[in-house]
């Protein structure tokens, strides 16, 4: 899934700065709340998803009390968790936010500044709604792959990048090994791009005996589910949230919009949770369970997978709002892109990841010309 569709920094590139031939379908409403007993509620418009609570008092607080603050929000450095607690006590209002970046970013608002939320919510407001890419993501990647070989790109998987040499004040060539054969390599280039995350950037450094460090970053830990079933569970293919549920935050259908990425007549279910200890084994299991309490109708022998991030580097592994602004490093020739430097923007996940790869191409490219 695209956060936002067409309309955000990742479709924007990959249909008008790539010209990919690629369909995105947006999907036709933004959420689906599922505030138990009540059938799910499904809301096309971004001021829409304020019916998603079941109280009038509570759409009101939301639109009249808290949305306005966002004017005057850049330098509410306060957790979104106190700003919260300053302003109301009710449970709901607080189920509220944690289900959507809880879904959206592996994180609870006692993780999220004032000012990082209010951000993110206006990208939101901005951008609209997410979509489906027709083929999935591996649709995406296939056709990145077929243009960067069709430009004259040599790629090389199952590698490793072991050693970064300096000459002077500016890297001379990095040292990567085959990962099945052990065989090591040497690259040698003008511009050095790494897409690892500062663990992994901070340990090649020290390796490389590079005097230079990424500073710490506060991390998210969460996972997800993948099941299939030969029923439809949410019948839409927006994002599902479940605010009262404790790991479990949301979950998607893409079958509904592309049917292909599921043999034919079943169903593809991906949940995502945020996981609240270092226990990952304990969390993984206490999700499974609160997700097939949810959805009865799904079977433990239909999962397909389970994958969690907690030491690595996925799309969400840095909190929202503590990512670098800063894409290059004090070595003139070595940049990063990926999670972590997506700058304090408001950007989400992919999209975000898109936005400092377009200012690291830019940077590159001002330098030549």
């Amino acid at each position: 899934m695209i956060p936002h569709s067409c309309n955000g920094p990742l479709g924007e590139a990959l249909l008008q700065d790539l010209n990919l031939p690629l369909e995105i379908i947006e999907n036709k409403f933004f959420t689906a709340w599922y505030w138990p007993p009540h059938h799910p509620k499904q809301h096309s418009k971004f001021w829409g998803i304020l019916k998603a609570f079941p109280k009038a008092s509570q759409r009101f607080f939301v639109f009249r009390r808290l949305f306005p603050s966002a004017r005057h929000s850049e330098d509410l450095n306060e957790s979104f968790q106190e700003f919260l607690k300053s302003r109301t006590e009710d449970p709901q209002i607080f189920q509220f936010f944690n289900a959507i970046i809880g879904f959206a970013l592996s994180i609870n608002t006692t993780q999220i500044t004032t000012a990082a939320m209010f951000r993110f919510f206006r990208r939101l407001y901005q951008k609209g709604k997410p979509g489906v890419p027709v083929g999935g993501c591996k649709a995406v990647t296939d056709k990145l792959v077929d243009h960067a070989r069709m430009n004259g790109s040599v790629l090389k998987k199952s590698c490793e990048l072991i050693k970064l040499e300096l000459d002077g004040m500016e890297i001379e060539s990095a040292i990567y090994q085959d990962r099945k054969t052990n065989e090591e390599f040497v690259i040698r280039a003008k511009q050095y791009i790494l897409n690892l995350g500062y663990l992994q950037v901070n340990d090649l450094l020290s390796k490389s005996n590079i005097p230079f460090r990424l500073p710490t970053m506060p991390t998210a830990k969460g996972g997800g589910f993948a099941y299939r079933s030969k029923e439809s569970i949410l019948k839409t293919s927006v994002v599902a949230q479940f605010p009262e549920n404790k790991y479990v935050k949301g979950a998607v259908e893409p079958t509904i919009s592309s049917p292909n990425l599921a043999p034919q007549g079943e169903h593809l279910l991906l949940s995502h949770q945020v996981f609240h200890s270092s226990d990952i084994i304990h969390d993984t299991r206490r999700a499974r369970d609160e997700l097939l309490e949810t959805f009865p109708q799904l079977k433990e022998e239909n999962e397909l997978c389970v994958h969690t991030f907690h030491k690595e580097w996925p799309v969400n592994y840095s909190c929202q709002g503590s990512d670098l602004s800063n894409f290059s490093s004090v070595i003139p020739n070595l940049f990063f892109v990926g999670d972590g430097y997506k700058g304090n923007n408001g950007w989400m996940m992919a999209e975000g990841v898109t936005h400092g790869v377009k200012q690291v191409v830019n940077s590159i490219l001002s330098k030549h010309n």
